[in-house]
């Protein structure tokens, strides 16, 4: 961790340690220096911006490229809403995504919500991509095919395990989505750490390495769940996935 440049540093404090341990170190190593001028240099961040904002814009989510001053806390419903559909709608764009959703870089004003991206963005692989897709879509519509499928992909399952090894690590990856698949789910970090350190146990366990961009996505992640527990609102996760989706046509969802 010593290498990380240092906003991304400050960032993986926030992401538990046994997820590094996972992670190709070589293929990281090799990543550094775009990361380093993304974040000294705003490479390529110009370019995302405008086409993150004109994506948010229907959602009145609203990106700045100056610094926020946070005179509302994040405290509502609405605000919840509007971050889970950010989160959401920068998976389907095949164009990139800005992984930094601290609640610093957010300011609640009247139905809007404004957003200074960090950045700290990335581009992940296009199959990783996809498989993360096919493992969402499959929860939520109950496909098990699918969401198998999707873990495959995404380079968490292998052909190597056993049929209750899979099993096993499906309901792990599984347990970050609630409890029950149509009721309106609140977030919990400290929840969400311990699915993240239980599969990455057993990801040690079984000599397995995860890609670079698991450790963006997990960053993502752990990120936007810190921000929508300050909301301690309960949000309608599924019906939100499927309005983003909704948004996309059937060619970028599969």
């Amino acid at each position: 961790m010593r290498i990380l440049p240092g906003v991304l540093k400050e960032l993986s404090k926030h992401v538990p340690t046994v997820l590094f341990q996972t992670v190709e170190w070589s293929e990281l190593a090799s990543e550094l220096p775009k990361i380093s001028r993304r974040i000294i240099q705003k490479e390529g961040y110009d370019e995302l911006f405008h086409a993150q904002k004109e994506l948010l814009h229907p959602y009145c989510i609203d990106l700045t490229d100056t610094q926020v001053i946070q005179t509302n806390p994040l405290s509502d419903r609405t605000a919840g809403e509007q971050i889970l559909t950010l989160y959401f709608t920068q998976l389907f764009s095949s164009q990139g995504l800005f992984i930094d959703l601290r609640s610093g870089n957010f300011s609640k004003e009247g139905a809007h919500l404004k957003w200074h991206p960090t950045g700290l963005w990335t581009q992940f692989d296009e199959t990783f991509r996809q498989g993360l897709l096919d493992v969402y879509e499959g929860f939520y519509l109950q496909n098990d095919e699918l969401y198998l499928s999707g873990l495959y992909e995404i380079g968490l399952l292998k052909d190597s395990f056993t049929a209750e090894e899979k099993k096993e690590l499906g309901d792990i990856f599984r347990d970050q989505f609630g409890k029950a698949l149509d009721e309106d789910q609140k977030f919990e970090l400290e929840h969400f750490k311990d699915s993240i350190i239980r599969m990455s146990n057993f990801m040690l366990s079984k000599k397995v390495k995860i890609s670079k961009d698991f450790l963006y996505l997990g960053i993502y992640l752990v990120t936007m769940y810190s921000t929508l527990e300050q909301t301690n609102a309960a949000l309608p996760v599924k019906q939100i996935y499927l309005d983003v989706r909704g948004r996309f046509n059937a060619k970028e969802i599969r």
